[in-house]
Formats: C-alpha cells, structure tokens, sequence
C-alpha cells in the first residue's frame, strides 16, 4: 500500500526535479527520496522518471500520480485542520494591482486547499505584510525573490483606432500618439527606455493606477496603452495588438518577495505558490 511519506517524497522529487533537491527540501537524506521512489514504482509497476544530466524527466505515469497524490495530501492536511482547534496560520501578502484579480483568485484559492487553516489578508502598502506578490522589478530592497511566471506586454488598442488595423507595429508608431500610462512601477524602466531610445514621445491623456481604468479608457477611445498581456480582460471596443516586436522582448516576472530566511507559514506558502506554477496553474502565462 503507497504511503503518505512516500507520495511527499514523490511529489517534492517531481517540483524540484532532482533527489537532491527534494532532500534538501524534506530534510531527509537523498538515499530516502531514491528509496521512496523505487518502493512506489515497484508498488505501481511504473516508471516514474528518466534520469537525465539537467535532472529528473517525469513520465506521464509520474504526471498522473502527481495530480493524484497533490489531491490526496491536500485532503489529508484538510482532515487534520478540521480537528485542530485555534489553529489560524495568519498571512499577510501584498498584491500588485496590476495583476490579474482572475489569476490572483485562482492562486489563492489553491493556496488555501494546499494550506486549509491558511487565513489571509490583503494589506494595504502603508501595512506589513509577510510578502508580496508582484513583479521583480518592485520587489523591496534586502527581499529575496521567487519567480512563478512571466508575461509579455501587448498594446491596447481602441477598435476604430489606425493602430488596430495597421499591418505590423513597432514601438515607433506611438509617436505623437493618444496614450493612457499606467503608473505601476514594473512597467517604468524596461518599455520606457525602449520608447527613450528611439526617441518615440506618446502624447500622455492620462495616468491611471488601475489595470481596469486603463482598459477602460481605451475602450472609450481615450488613447492607448501598453499593458501586461496576462492582465487584460476581453472588453468591448478594445483591441489587443500582441506583434509589436520590441514589446515582445519586455517581460515582466511575477513571484514572490519576502524577508529570509522562509520559515513556518511562509516556507508552506512559497512551497504551495511554487507547485501550483509547476503544476500548470500559471496557465496562459510562461513559467518563469
């Protein structure tokens, strides 16, 4: 019968890819991660991984195993909150407002499935927080920083705006042109100093601090904008230009930020934050 020590074992071996690494991360030896490995593959009949010089290959038998033992640890975490008493885990996790509300829900409902007696808060940025999830560019001086994927930008075009039909784009076509700026701070030196080098000035109309007020100003044909790709919700009247080759070079890497070393609720949070990026929950985003 496969046994919950070993489906850790398992799991951490598949997220870290590499016996090491999953020692490393279960405090145990990398002899227990190899011999855990051999006792479900023997149990199984199945190959889980092809060793390889840049670590471990999973199979698809070690895919499917995977989903399976997440889920069932997962429920037996959940079982055993359900009978602690007075057991919060509180955490504190700042969220840059240009992230996807959509995409920030789904990372927080994993969260608490991963970590059931997990009880957040979302400060403000007067507030203490345990850590923040943002872009690396606004993580905090002395911070450590965990990446979970990237995005590209893409311009946001209104729909009878010439842009929107034009046949290809380059950042040289917003000179002179209506722009709506965000003011997040992730976005300010990297497609800045693009539009600075080739001396493309876009005529400001107006600055925004929210993701939904800049795409709703170019819906009503205020100007246009760039923005993170992963952030942009289908709207009316905007049009979503993703082939500008400069733009395509500017990525963004969304993670974790926090004080070291990450201990009790924040060690559980960033390893539940790293295995839902790993396990495809990043989705329409590349892993950074």
């Amino acid at each position: 019968m496969l046994s919950l020590r070993n489906l850790r074992y398992f799991c951490a071996a598949f997220e870290e890819r590499s016996t090491v690494g999953a020692a490393r991360v279960c405090f145990v030896t990398q002899p227990a991660i190899s011999s855990a490995l051999a006792q479900i593959e023997e149990e199984l009949q199945v190959r889980l991984f092809l060793r390889q010089p840049r670590g471990l290959q999973p199979t698809p038998a070690a895919q499917r195993l995977y989903r399976l033992a997440r889920k069932l640890l997962a429920d037996t975490e959940a079982i055993s909150a359900s009978f602690r008493q007075g057991d919060e885990q509180p955490f504190a996790l700042r969220v840059l407002p240009s992230l996807s509300v959509d995409h920030t829900g789904r990372l927080l409902r994993q969260l608490r499935r991963d970590i059931p007696a997990l009880a957040v808060t979302l400060p403000d940025d007067e507030a203490p927080a345990d850590a923040a999830l943002t872009a690396a560019t606004c993580a905090d001086e002395g911070t450590e920083f965990v990446s979970l994927w990237e995005e590209q930008y893409v311009l946001l075009v209104p729909e009878e705006h010439p842009l929107a039909v034009k046949e290809s784009l380059q950042l040289a076509d917003l000179h002179g042109q209506a722009f709506v700026e965000r003011t997040h701070c992730e976005m300010s030196d990297s497609w800045q100093a693009a539009l600075g080098r080739g001396a493309v000035q876009p005529e400001v109309r107006a600055r925004v601090h929210s993701e939904e007020w800049a795409q709703g100003l170019v819906a009503a044909g205020v100007g246009v904008t760039i923005a993170p790709l992963h952030a942009v919700q289908p709207r009316p009247g905007v049009v979503v230009r993703d082939d500008c080759a400069e733009l395509r070079e500017v990525r963004r890497h969304i993670g974790l930020a926090f004080h070291a070393p990450a201990t009790g609720t924040l060690q559980q949070v960033l390893a539940a934050c790293q295995r839902w990026a790993l396990s495809g929950g990043a989705a329409g985003v590349r892993p950074g």
